[in-house]
């Protein structure tokens, strides 16, 4: 007789069972998988420990076909950043999706924060974005970028911030990017809706002012780095709690104070300017003429009306260039460079002239415009462009590394707030640079 099954049948698996993580309680490297933590936009992240020694950690297991650099995570762990999980290895699992070993984090992402809570008050969104854009302005300092800031890459720790996801953006990362994402993340945080691509929600959504601004500027890239970022983060505390006031403010005077340090300083600037407008064109001319009566004597303030006649140069003293001609400019270098060469002295051979030949004809320097200066955003650009082109042209075994480690010297340059001069001369650092290593 067939033997009769005494023991319950098991129902068949179908599409409305919940899907059964088949790594936990797997290896994943030296780590036994132990439970889920969180499911974030590049990948999952578990609990995770070493059986030998008992070491804690999370593991994070990328979606398939989400690899990430492994040369940037370890540039960003070679900073040693609080504010960025340390990555302790990387590997594969069974099939084939990457993963990495972090550092073990408490809290939650902002992600499961949002979540768990929605939108969040407009002083605690502040408090988080301030302390984001300290650990960016670390980061920037050494010219690693972010490239993928979101709700998932933000972790609460301890009153504390750690961002994860480093190396995993698509293309190469930029610090403008990480401004960029900083003012979509304060948004998402306020509505608890993703901005992904799209324009940051209309006014009146009971968002401060001065908060709605200033993350529009980041989202605009109008803020120069992160330093000026965390800066005008950190001076509005204590402010944002206050909508009488500002209220009342605005009552009194048309013209809505804009930012943190204008506040601060008393200032007051129109409604449809961020910044106190300057005078321009001959008005400008003509007040400067006024000043010269005081300080030049009345024959004086002739002298300057004519001038205002003068047409104006393009360019002239400009020292905020978004738009700097770098391919120009290192043309202007290199034919500066001939033009010295041409400008030696010739030594005469000893012995009696040719008569044939013709004395040498003076040089002259041919006249060149005034240029403007690059501003520090269009300097970055320039060099993320010069690394893109250098890694494009390499070989296979083509040593690289002293010709990055030039962009990155000109990159820390930049950081803080470089004078005129200074970005003069790494705009012809970078000129030069181009004619060493890049191939025609």
């Amino acid at each position: 007789m067939p033997r009769v099954a005494t023991e319950p049948l098991q129902p068949i698996p179908d599409a409305t069972q919940a899907h059964v993580d088949r790594l936990i309680g797997a290896r994943v490297g030296e780590y036994l998988v132990l439970e889920k933590v969180g499911e974030g936009r590049h990948g999952t992240l578990y609990r995770g420990r070493a059986p030998a020694s008992g070491q804690q950690a999370f593991v994070q297991v990328l979606r398939t076909g989400v690899t990430g650099s492994d040369q940037e995570v370890r540039a960003a762990n070679s900073i040693k950043c609080s504010g960025i999980a340390a990555v302790f290895g990387f590997g594969e699992v069974a099939d084939g999706r990457r993963y990495r070993v972090l550092e073990p984090l408490s809290g939650e992402s902002l992600e499961q924060l949002l979540q768990r809570r929605g939108p969040l008050p407009a002083e605690e969104t502040r408090e988080i974005l301030a302390k984001i854009a300290r650990v960016l302005e670390t980061a920037h300092a050494w010219a690693i970028a972010h490239g993928c800031l979101g709700a998932s890459s933000v972790f609460l720790s301890d009153g504390s911030v750690k961002l994860i996801d480093y190396g995993l953006s698509r293309h190469p990362a930029k610090p403008e990017d990480d401004l960029k994402a900083l003012g979509s993340l304060g948004f998402t945080l306020l509505t608890g809706q993703e901005l992904d691509d799209r324009a940051p929600p209309p006014l009146g959504q009971g968002i401060p002012e001065l908060l709605d601004r200033l993350l529009r500027e980041l989202i605009e890239q109008r803020l120069e780095d992160a330093t000026e970022a965390r800066k005008e983060l950190e001076g509005l505390a204590g402010l944002l709690d206050e909508p009488a006031m500002q209220r009342d403010a605005g009552a009194r005077d048309d013209a809505p104070l804009t930012r943190a340090t204008d506040i601060r300083a008393g200032a007051r600037v129109g409604p449809s300017s961020s910044t106190p407008s300057k005078p321009s064109g001959r008005s400008g001319l003509l007040i400067a003429a006024l000043a010269a009566v005081v300080l030049l004597g009345g024959g004086g303030v002739w002298w300057w009306l004519g001038q205002s006649e003068a047409p104006e140069q393009p360019g002239l003293n400009a020292e905020n260039d978004d738009n700097y001609d770098f391919e120009a400019a290192a043309e202007e270098e290199a034919e500066a460079a001939e033009e010295a060469a041409a400008e030696l002295p010739v030594v005469e051979q000893p012995g009696a002239p040719d008569p044939g030949r013709e004395a040498p004809k003076p040089h002259t320097r041919r006249h060149k415009a005034v240029r403007t200066v690059p501003s520090v955003k269009a300097l970055s650009d320039e060099i993320w462009r010069l690394e893109a082109k250098l890694r494009k042209q390499t070989k296979p075994g083509e040593d690289i590394d002293q010709a990055l480690f030039m962009l990155n010297k000109q990159r820390l340059r930049l950081t803080g707030s470089p004078s005129v001069e200074d970005r003069k001369d790494v705009a012809r650092q970078l000129a030069g640079w181009r004619r060493s290593y890049l191939r025609r």
